[in-house]
């Protein structure tokens, strides 16, 4: 059977988090034959990579660190706008042309997911007739249709992505997406999960939401999220179904909300335990979770979530979101412009 090759981009702010993925990556997966990890390392820290080499080493996995200053280089030239103040989140979509895995395919994961299951099935596949497979992503139809994507369209969550490697190579995506970001728009909102639902939504396979699994159902509930987001065939899962994943989903996706993240101090977010049992596990083990300066709207964001019940919050946030994502695509289109 074919290896299964894993690319993670990081920096050193994120090498912690991106570490105790790998760790329950490594943990759930014992039964593959052979795990290959590509590391996009953007200025890493050496302690930082000398524990993955040691996370791995002590699965009997290898890791491989990617030099990423000629991509940084590129988006440079090309006049990417960087996501809070970095270039690590657009790597990816250079690398991809560049990486030489075994087997052809390649799964990219953020930092931020744990993975609870094996991941075998990924490897029984069939991806020929597709550039890439994904998970639709919950999010609210008027946020597609301000990137240029009918409300009808799915729209796939980046997180997790399983890539055919010659199929991105053969239909030029990275060429596609640097004449994009040079010629069209050279920022959005969401980064690399924007741009490739603008110009490859129709060549992803969809697949199963178990494989990334929001932790807004976590957050809010499966029914209150659907509210907030509006989802609904053929853009989203059932109902039904999303609730069946509830219990033990293959891959939870530890998104950020009023909760803050699983990873700092004051933390309030349902992965909290999920990701601490895999820090006890990992050379991270005493690592100390960090505080993190607030804004006055996410102060007041979490104390409407953790005061209000949830009938009363659920409304209020939704027109929220709904004007906070209009904002900040219209942030990115006026300092895309500038850049």
């Amino acid at each position: 059977m074919e290896p299964l090759n894993v690319l993670y981009q990081t920096n050193e702010y994120y090498a912690v988090v991106t570490g105790i993925s790998m760790v329950s990556l490594m943990e759930n997966n014992r039964d593959l034959e052979a795990i290959n990890f590509y590391i996009l390392d953007d200025k890493m820290a050496e302690s930082s990579r000398e524990k993955m080499r040691q996370a791995v080493a002590g699965y009997g996995r290898s890791v491989t660190f990617l030099d990423t200053e000629h991509i940084l280089a590129r988006l440079i030239e090309m006049n990417v706008v960087p996501f809070r103040d970095t270039y690590t989140t657009y790597f990816k979509l250079i690398a991809l042309d560049e990486i030489d895995a075994p087997g052809g395919r390649i799964l990219q994961l953020d930092g931020d997911t744990i993975v609870n299951a094996t991941l075998r099935p990924l490897l029984d596949m069939d991806l020929s007739a597709y550039v890439c497979a994904a998970v639709m992503e919950a999010t609210q139809n008027e946020y597609k249709e301000m990137i240029g994507i009918p409300a009808g369209d799915p729209y796939y969550n980046c997180g997790v992505l399983w890539v055919n490697l010659e199929a991105w190579r053969s239909e030029r995506c990275t060429q596609r997406i640097v004449d994009h970001l040079t010629q069209e728009r050279n920022r959005y909102w969401s980064v690399d999960q924007d741009i490739i639902n603008v110009l490859f939504r129709d060549r992803i396979k969809e697949i199963d939401v178990t494989y990334n699994y929001n932790s807004s159902f976590y957050i809010y509930g499966v029914d209150e999220a659907f509210r907030i987001y509006g989802l609904d065939r053929p853009t989203y899962y059932s109902r039904e179904y999303v609730k069946q994943r509830y219990a033990h989903p293959t891959i939870n996706h530890c998104m950020g909300a009023a909760t803050g993240r699983p990873w700092e101090a004051d933390s309030i977010h349902p992965q909290n335990g999920l990701f601490d049992h895999y820090l006890r596990l990992s050379p991270w083990a005493d690592y100390v979770k960090q505080g993190k300066k607030r804004s006055p709207m996410f102060r007041a964001q979490r104390l409407l979530y953790q005061a209000l019940p949830r009938p009363l919050y659920v409304p209020i946030h939704k027109v929220m979101l709904q004007r906070y994502l209009a904002q900040m695509n219209k942030q990115a289109v006026e300092t895309g412009k500038k850049a």
